[in-house]
């Protein structure tokens, strides 16, 4: 995700569901239309400041939200929260494996965004 600030943000989240099928979990880190993830897309956003979005893979339900503070030495403080909800029984969901990426700063030729 980036905002669209002169010097965005970007944020990214991976994630892996153990268990729902043998050898290797497929780790996710987009959704594509026909990957077999969906629905997925923005709840609401100002594409600045706030945004919340959801993400339907499997029986999990991901939904990540931001929000930026003014203020700071930097232009704002920022907060991101992302929050996974078993849609079946919990006996046969395993919790998925998560890791997340963030940068800031000025577009470079080696990372344009």
């Amino acid at each position: 995700m980036k905002t669209r600030s002169p010097q965005p943000l970007l944020t990214g989240l991976m994630w892996a569901q153990q268990g729902t099928t043998p050898g290797t979990p497929k780790l996710r880190h987009t959704c594509e239309q026909g990957d077999g993830v969906g629905p997925y897309g923005w709840e609401f956003h100002d594409g600045l400041s706030f945004g919340r979005q959801h993400i339907q893979d499997g029986t999990l339900r991901l939904t990540t939200e931001f929000v930026k503070r003014p203020g700071g030495q930097h232009g704002g403080n920022w907060s991101w929260r992302v929050t996974v909800e078993p849609q079946a029984s919990v006996q046969e969901i395993q919790p998925p494996s998560m890791a997340a990426t963030m940068s800031s700063g000025p577009p470079t030729q080696d990372f344009p965004c």
